[in-house]
């Protein structure tokens, strides 16, 4: 029998007056290999530090049976006591404690000492973050000597191919759902659907039995009504004297007829509209898109740095007017540098009606004093509605636009910049790795208004399901050239 290694219930834990989750029962067993999601802020880096016994709950009952190992977002480069072996699979140089430990170096250290450690249970808080292709490549094949782990990370093909459950915080409350990140997904889709239709029913049900209650109050008072011509004292005699049952008591019967409906609308169980995100339609033509075959071009394209070191030798580029086109190519390949010379816009040709919108990594241009929808609006071409459909589809909610871009967070800011470019009058989308330090909803935003772009859109980037959800064409940078790549073999 699998023993159990941590058990919750009713569990709260809270900042200040402020509550970030409440666990109403979950248990992880020996061989849970959990995944867990949530926007950023929601409390993940938080469970994780509950689920260490680094943090007490505010209430209930927590029960840690095991000492986990526990690999921090965060932490300095003291001294290691990771094997050498370990070390050497993921690619350490033998630099560890010394000022020239670059981040990416700093985590693969880090990583060698949690595979060189022992416990039954592992906490991973976004182990991916500085890791290249291969670094993440190796981290997949060395997770699968851990037997139970809790994984945050925003990179959805490992969760994938690593979990068997997933943790979501939403609204402030964990909930586990079963089988891997997609499963999950799939599990989310369907309950939206089942909210919708139920919400759907009963609206249309309080609808119905709101027209007949209104038809039978309107009833009650025609037949109360006195025929036009008859006197009071008439309307009595006949009230009295009718054989069949009076005009008054029928009213009477039509009102507590519709008191009862009445009341069964209001012990209908109530069911809410489940949160949908606005359909938005941007209006294209208004930023005068270029009718040209090929947007860029260059013959013969060749670039080397001051050091002598060649990126690219007589290579031909070209990208094609309406493609979501990826950039694909190992580090130092030239993906950056391919999006440097087309910005500098020298030995790449561009069509003179192209415009090109471009998410600084800086974020230098976000005016501070602005709020939000302000900061939208001041490079928008869009109406209005729109402006904010989109900031909505990049989940700002209704209060988050009135708020001032100085308080915003980084994932924040950088879904506010893309909004940015998206309502500009910018017809061409140039992004170097658009989804580095977002959390998975926001990725999936992002992801979702490029997947309905209508300009054409070259980007580069290391997320895979971001790639195969969004790009229609690929270039590949291989051996200081450029070449067309498809993309059922990426």
């Amino acid at each position: 029998m699998q023993r159990t290694l941590l058990s919750a219930e009713n569990v709260t834990v809270s900042f200040g007056t402020r509550r970030i989750f409440r666990i109403e029962k979950l248990e992880i067993r020996e061989g849970d290999r959990i995944g867990l999601v949530g926007m950023n802020g929601s409390g993940k880096t938080t469970l994780l530090e509950l689920f260490s016994g680094k943090l007490a709950p505010d209430g209930g009952t927590l029960t840690l049976n095991c000492e986990p190992g526990y690999f921090r977002q965060l932490a300095g480069n003291g001294e290691s006591w990771a094997s050498a072996e370990e070390k050497s699979l993921f690619g350490v140089r033998e630099l560890e404690g010394s000022p020239s430990v670059s981040g990416g170096e700093g985590t693969r250290l880090r990583l060698a000492e949690l595979f060189c450690g022992e416990s039954a249970l592992f906490l991973i808080d976004e182990p991916t973050s500085h890791l290249d292709e291969e670094g993440v490549k190796y981290l997949s094949q060395r997770l699968w000597s851990i037997e139970t782990f809790v994984l945050v990370s925003h990179d959805r093909d490992l969760l994938d191919a690593q979990c068997d459950s997933i943790i979501e915080i939403e609204d402030g409350e964990v909930r586990r759902y079963e089988g891997n990140y997609s499963s999950y997904l799939e599990q989310k889709k369907r309950a939206f659907e089942r909210a919708r239709f139920e919400y759907e029913r009963y609206s249309d049900e309080m609808d119905r039995l709101a027209a007949a209650y209104r038809a039978k109050k309107e009833q009650a008072g025609n037949i109360a009504k006195k025929p036009r011509g008859m006197s009071s004292s008439e309307a009595k005699v006949r009230d009295f004297s009718s054989m069949r049952r009076s005009p008054k008591g029928k009213a009477k019967g039509l009102e507590r007829s519709a008191e009862n409906i009445k009341k069964r609308m209001e012990h209908m169980e109530v069911r809410e509209k489940p949160k949908e995100l606005p359909k938005i339609r941007p209006l294209f033509s208004l930023t005068d898109p270029p009718r040209n075959p090929i947007i860029m071009e260059a013959e013969n394209l060749s670039f080397a740095y001051p050091n002598g070191r060649e990126i690219f030798g007589n290579a031909v580029f070209r990208l094609k007017r309406g493609t979501r086109t990826v950039l694909l190519g190992g580090n130092g390949s030239g993906k950056t540098t391919l999006i440097r010379l087309i910005l500098e816009g020298e030995l790449i040709r561009i069509v003179p009606k192209a415009k090109l919108g471009y998410l600084r990594q800086d974020l230098s241009d976000l005016d501070d004093s602005l709020s939000v929808l302000e900061c939208a609006n001041e490079t928008s071409v869009q109406p209005k509605t729109v402006v904010r459909n989109v900031l909505a589809r990049l989940l700002f909610s209704a209060s988050d636009i009135e708020k001032p871009v100085a308080v915003l967070s980084g994932g924040e800011r950088v879904r506010l910049a893309f909004a940015r470019i998206f309502v500009s009058s910018a017809n061409v989308l140039v992004l170097d790795e658009p989804t580095n330090y977002l959390d998975i909803p926001s990725v999936e935003a992002i992801q979702a208004l490029l997947s309905e772009y209508e300009g054409t859109l070259l980007f580069a980037s290391h997320d895979r399901a971001f790639v195969r959800a969004v790009a229609t064409d690929a270039l590949l940078i291989e051996n200081k050239k450029i070449v067309e790549y498809d993309l059922n073999d990426f």
